[in-house]
């Protein structure tokens, strides 16, 4: 792919899973592990934080390769200047090969210092007790968001703290909308009627864009918020909510208000769309403020993503990525803790997030970005009631995110019926669950 999708689905900037998984699944049946069985390894781990030397490289793997690179940067010499005698050492991999690298150096005994990882993978290191919890090092959750909890736990035990954390709004462009006579919509009814209005095939504008695209989080990361508001289920996606959320997409293609070429469709394809003003309205995340502000003739707004019926509350997923610190040698854990705690500290937070558009991992860093842009209002809303994509299915989720990404795109192009793509999927998901021992 030629444009990488930014963070949140999710990541965002997520990648071709299904190598990954099958990487993954071949380690964990190799070493014989599972959380329960880490959980009893790392019972008798001394609680206390290891003591960081006077000095030493500090080793340290990312994917930001972005706009967000320059602020990462810029966090690492403000490190070392406050540090003397501290140098980092960082590995910057492109984000389609993160998860896979990180599995081939735990298997090596080759990970950094400090590690970040996008949220739902958190729980495949963990289980393999290839990480160390963060309260055996002397790591408090206390003043963190539920979000970031969440984001950074593995059955209760907390492993990774992140800058914030996001999730997906519906953007819209005011001037295509009064022109239009239309008002934001609030609710799934409302969506399609926007929707079509919006639609102007001479002028080659779309009345709702998504990112649909099968690979790196994409198509499902960006469906989950309908999915979830409906009442579907990851475990059986058939249910009646999934066939609902299916049946939406179905209806917006059929309309004509949404592409065919949304398969092929990023993240970052769809907000380049709304910059060129071909897309009416997209679902996206508040990471695309700074680039959407500065877009000349753009007049933008967002609301919360719409709901099946009135007075329903949206469900959306956790994005974010997380730190976590690799189980090494009692030195190099104290690096990478000394690290974690200058990048997560409410002054660099407050950098990030500010900077990158994510409601801050701390509550009282978050209620001063609040204060002082009120269009994260809409994403701390929806972060309150977010959910993490790997809750409901745990180590399966990269295999069944691909597999109702496939249904999503069988719907947009007319290829299967909601009911038959739910179906399909579900006959995959089954077999995920019972392959991650999840079923």
């Amino acid at each position: 792919m030629t444009i990488q999708p930014k963070r949140g689905a999710a990541f965002k900037r997520r990648r071709s899973v299904t190598p990954v998984v099958a990487v993954l699944g071949a380690m964990l049946m190799v070493a014989g592990l599972c959380s329960t069985a880490f959980a009893s390894t790392r019972s008798s781990a001394v609680s206390s934080a290891p003591k960081a030397t006077s000095g030493g490289v500090i080793t340290m793997q990312d994917y930001y390769t972005a706009g967000d690179n320059t602020e990462m940067v810029a966090f690492i010499k403000q490190f070392e200047a406050a540090n003397p005698g501290f140098t980092v050492k960082r590995d910057v991999v492109a984000d389609a090969t993160m998860e896979s690298q990180e599995l081939v150096e735990a298997a090596a005994g080759q990970l950094p210092d400090l590690l970040m990882m996008d949220n739902p993978w958190v729980g495949g290191l963990a289980a393999a007790g290839d990480l160390v919890p963060l309260n055996q090092l002397g790591v408090s959750t206390k003043g963190l968001t539920e979000g970031a909890i969440e984001a950074g736990s593995f059955h209760g035990t907390q492993f990774g703290i992140g800058f914030g954390n996001n999730s997906l709004g519906l953007f819209y462009n005011k001037k295509l909308l009064k022109a239009a006579g239309v008002t934001p919509p609030t609710t799934w009814a409302q969506l399609v009627t926007a929707a079509k209005a919006l639609t102007n095939k001479k002028t080659g504008v779309y009345g709702l864009e998504v990112a649909g695209y099968n690979s790196g989080g994409n198509a499902t990361w960006q469906f989950l918020p309908f999915f979830w508001t409906a009442g579907g289920d990851l475990e059986h996606v058939n249910d009646a909510g999934g066939v609902a959320a299916l049946t939406l997409y179905s209806e917006l293609a059929k309309d004509g208000s949404m592409p065919p070429a949304e398969v092929d469709y990023q993240q970052n394809d769809i907000a380049q769309q709304f910059q060129d003003q071909k897309a009416a309205m997209i679902v996206i995340g508040p990471w695309e403020f700074g680039d959407f502000n500065s877009t000349k003739g753009l007049s933008w707004g967002v609301t919360s993503i719409p709901v099946p019926k009135s007075g329903m509350a949206p469900v959306g997923p956790l994005g974010g990525e997380v730190w976590v610190i690799p189980k090494t040698t009692p030195a190099k854990e104290a690096l990478g803790l000394k690290l974690l705690r200058f990048l997560t500290s409410p002054a660099s937070t407050y950098s990030w997030a500010s900077q990158n558009g994510e409601i801050a991992s701390q509550k009282s860093v978050s209620a001063k970005l609040i204060a002082n842009d009120p269009s994260d209002r809409i994403f701390a809303y929806e972060i309150e009631h977010a959910q993490s994509r790997t809750s409901e299915v745990g180590l399966a989720y990269p295999a069944i995110d691909t597999d109702l990404g496939t249904a999503v795109q069988a719907v947009i192009l007319g290829k299967l019926s909601p009911k038959a793509a739910a179906s399909a999927a579900e006959t995959q998901v089954k077999y995920a669950l019972q392959q991650y021992g999840e079923g």
